[in-house]
């Protein structure tokens, strides 16, 4: 186990600063209203920052931000002011520009620790680095956030070069290609024209948002045009669209290198906790355990330090830590970082004992707080219902009171055989089933698809299940839902669907009928059950021993023709209505502790058992959406906070975590590769969770406006003709190059063009010609050495050549390996 002493040098700022007076700029903040306010740090002063430059940052400054909301609710530029008895939730950011000065960056450090002090010690602290902002910090801002060299302000100059990259737009030092990437977009303002550079593996989403950008720069700057350039189609603009265009960025000189960006860390190391204990003026962080992390791990006496490496660093003050340590805990967090030479763009966040956000919770396998409210039991739940109330159906993961029809098909082998309906719900262990559920909305005929894997199956049966499950929804035309179940880990309404009386043996249904049709099950058994509701029960085999009992559950023992129904002495009356239902007619009540002596005989004698009583009133976590992208090569996910039915982008895959289940959702104008690896992508995601995640938790495929309640419910406004008037970046670029196109007619645009062997061209990573021509054991990893060429743009490929790729591929092999050797490519 590690143990860091942190030293002088450790830290960014050293002196001593006095806490107890309050800045005067804070002193007006109505400690008991929702808020958002900005300020920046000027001559060594906090200044407020006017409302109609919230937004607009220079990366020579440093600023505090500090927003107030209700506990749980977004916040913002747009929030308004507004006392509340409801429970506040607060943040402070201290947000530091990348050539920012260290005296400024200290003070805002310091007035970020006096701020708290005047809001009662209670907000979560952040710091924020230019470049890796958080996304709770990105989604204050809607419309995103501009980062301005130091001379700039909201009017824009004359001309410039602007970065935008996901919802930050960056002012370039100056026009020139030596800051440019594939991966991004770039608006070159000039006098007469805003060109628009699209980088050949920008985002669609970014791409949308630079129009956006440009237009509001047209009406600024009172410009009224605007040229889009396509990475490595410079030379097929327009004659004088061209000419304006190497006036600032020359096109002799172009040199745009790909670059590899993960938006998902790939497999982060486990996360760390460390405690910090202070000894003889000497600050000492102990490593005490490599994660997941409990709850229970945290003393509120202490302070922790979470170490999540480069994904961030969390420290954790307990609420009966002292006010020095509570002032210093951010200042030695960055030290920790420092002593781990960790970047400097590391986040670092505080939360305080009592006032966790909810990304600190996520962190953790479990969590609960003291007023944990119960789930509402749920009275009606038929289609039409859930429908009208998706919230409902959310929290339930109930589509309707499943009295829907049934098809079942177990999977043997290659082959799937229908099972006959009096034996629907018995399932085996070692076997895969195929679930086909219909039911109605008024007049609509609908379908649900579910694939269930038993628990020992083989991974052949597992292939062949998939493959069946796709099998038949192309045969029902592309039913939109999808689900993978995992023994153990069945949702609400599979489980509803059988009434509750889900049986799961074990072995396999042709361990007692060869025709593999499950026409019988043991004669002998005993069960386990589940839950207390036909939406939560479910019965699984155990061995006929009296230590597979539990005081929590209720078991049913079946020897031939008589069943026992076992009561646990925590089990409640609806377990026990339920255990009845595995029973048959001709059952025995036995409640624990009043067994016959006989009884135990039946199972071998009497053994200890598990009679501790278990509680799982956990907080519910919230659900959590990622915005999935195949870019460059690197496939990622981007989380969203404060998500809303906008965010879901036809375009893209989207992911939404809750916790119980991952929602994989399809947009109509998604890739096929995009699909798959965004299912690969979950089960890594899984995995590097903090949390420990269980990686047999359901997972569901739905199709774009197919969505069914149960995801509806997890956003806070549904529109259903929200795609109706959707309009894909083709279409608006289209729009306004009709109205001034400024291409070449017979020139392609990168990544709108139908020839195919151009978009295969195009999908190759580009590289300057001067790179291309060094021997093959200095290129870069990604370019084939036997194909060169595929790695030249179209307009070096064109003007190398004197043809198109199109064209190049239609010669003969040896006639291209000539042309190759002659441009020295080969």
């Amino acid at each position: 186990m590690q143990v860091l002493e942190l030293q002088h040098d450790d830290y960014d700022d050293t002196s001593n600063r006095d806490f107890d007076s309050v800045d005067t700029a804070f002193r007006k903040i109505n400690k008991n209203a929702t808020n958002f306010l900005i300020w920046k740090i000027e001559n060594m002063n906090v200044a407020a920052l006017p409302k109609d430059q919230y937004g607009i940052f220079h990366s020579t400054d440093s600023y505090i931000i500090y927003a107030c909301s209700l506990k749980g609710q977004p916040c913002g530029s747009d929030t308004v002011t507004r006392a509340t008895k409801g429970c506040l939730e607060r943040h402070i950011h201290f947000w530091l520009g990348s050539e920012t000065h260290p005296d400024k960056s200290g003070i805002a450090a310091y007035k970020t620790v006096e701020l708290d002090n005047f809001l009662n010690n209670h907000a979560t602290q952040h710091r924020e680095t230019e470049g890796f902002e958080t996304p709770r910090f990105l989604s204050y801002f809607q419309k995103g956030i501009k980062i301005l060299n130091p001379e700039s302000i909201d009017d824009y100059p004359l001309s410039g070069l602007y970065r935008l990259r996901g919802k930050i737009i960056k002012e370039m030092p100056r026009i020139s290609w030596e800051f440019f990437t594939s991966s991004d977009i770039y608006l070159i303002k000039t006098p007469d024209i805003i060109f628009v550079w699209l980088g050949r593996a920008s985002d669609t989403v970014d791409k949308v948002r630079a129009v956006a950008v440009a237009e509001d720069l047209m009406e600024k700057c009172k410009t009224t045009s605007m040229a889009f350039v396509d990475d490595g189609y410079e030379k097929t603009l327009k004659n004088h669209v061209k000419m304006e265009f190497d006036k600032y960025l020359p096109l002799e000189k172009r040199s745009v290198l790909p670059e590899n960006r993960e938006i998902y860390k790939k497999n982060p190391p486990a996360i760390k906790l460390y405690k910090c204990v202070e000894t003889n003026a000497k600050y000492r962080v102990s490593e005490i355990k490599t994660g997941p992390i409990n709850q229970q791990d945290l003393d509120y006496n202490d302070v922790y330090i979470l170490d999540q490496d480069s994904l961030g660093v969390w420290v954790w003050v307990g609420r009966r830590a002292n006010d020095k340590e509570r002032r210093e805990a951010l200042r030695n967090a960055r030290g920790f970082v420092k002593k781990k030479k960790y970047p400097a763009c590391t986040r670092i966040t505080r939360v305080v004992d009592g006032h966790e956000p909810q990304e600190f919770k996520t962190i953790f396998s479990h969590w609960k707080t003291e007023n944990t409210v119960a789930k509402p039991s749920v009275s009606k739940y038929d289609a039409v219902a859930m429908e009208n109330r998706p919230n409902m159906a959310a929290e339930t993961q109930l589509i309707d009171d499943g009295t829907g029809s049934l098809t079942i098909w177990r999977v043997n082998r290659n082959e799937i055989i229908e099972i006959p309906k009096e034996k629907h719900g018995n399932f085996f262990s070692g076997d895969c089933y195929v679930v086909l559920y219909t039911y109605r909305i008024n007049t609509e005929r609908k379908h649900l698809l579910y694939c269930w894997l038993g628990a020992r199956a083989v991974q052949e049966e597992i292939d062949n299940a998939t493959a069946k499950l796709t099998e038949i929804d192309e045969d029902l035309g592309g039913i939109g839902f999808r689900a993978r179940l995992i023994q153990g880990r069945e949702t609400s309404h599979f489980l509803q669907i059988f009434k509750g009386k889900l049986t799961i043996f074990k072995g396999r249904g042709i361990d007692f009928d060869e025709s593999g049709r499950n026409l019988k099950q043991p004669s002998q058994y005993l069960l386990q059950v589940y839950g207390s509701s036909t939406y939560s029960c479910k019965a699984v085999q155990v061995s006929v021993k009296a230590s597979s009992f539990n005081s929590n559950f209720c078991f049913v023992l079946k020897r031939s023709k008589k069943s026992f129904v076992w009561s646990g002495g925590y089990s409640t009356g609806d377990q026990r209505e339920m255990a009845k239902g595995f029973a048959g007619p001709d059952f025995e009540l036995i409640l624990e502790g009043k067994e016959r002596e006989d009884f135990f005989n039946l199972l071998g004698g009497k053994v200890p058992y598990s009679t501790q009583i278990s509680k799982l009133d956990f907080d519910p976590k919230p659900a959590r959406l990622f915005r999935c992208s195949y870019s460059n090569g690197e496939f990622g996910a981007e989380e969203i906070v404060f998500f809303k039915q906008r965010d879901l982008v036809p375009e893209h895959v989207m992911l939404l975590d809750t916790d119980a289940s991952i929602y994989i959702w399809i947009g109509k104008l998604s890739s096929r590769e995009e699909r798959r690896l965004c299912a690969e992508w979950a089960i890594e995601y899984l995995q590097s969770d903090p949390a420990g995640r269980d990686l047999n938790i359901s997972m569901i495929q739905i199709k774009q406006e197919q969505e069914p309640p149960t995801f509806i419910g997890f956003f806070p406004i549904w529109d259903k003709n929200h795609w109706a008037n959707y309009k894909t970046f083709s279409k608006i670029r289209q729009d306004i190059e009709m109205v001034s196109p400024n291409r070449e007619g017979n020139a392609p645009a990168n990544g709108s063009t139908n020839n195919e062997g151009e978009s295969e061209f195009d999908r190759y990573e580009k590289y300057p010609l001067n790179i291309l021509k060094e021997p093959n054991d200095k290129l870069p990893p990604r370019i084939d050495p036997l194909n060169k060429e595929l790695h030249l743009t179209h307009d070096d490929f064109v003007s190398i050549f004197r043809m198109s790729y199109k064209d190049f591929e239609k010669l003969p092999r040896w006639k291209q390996q000539e042309m190759k050797k002659k441009a020295a490519l080969f």
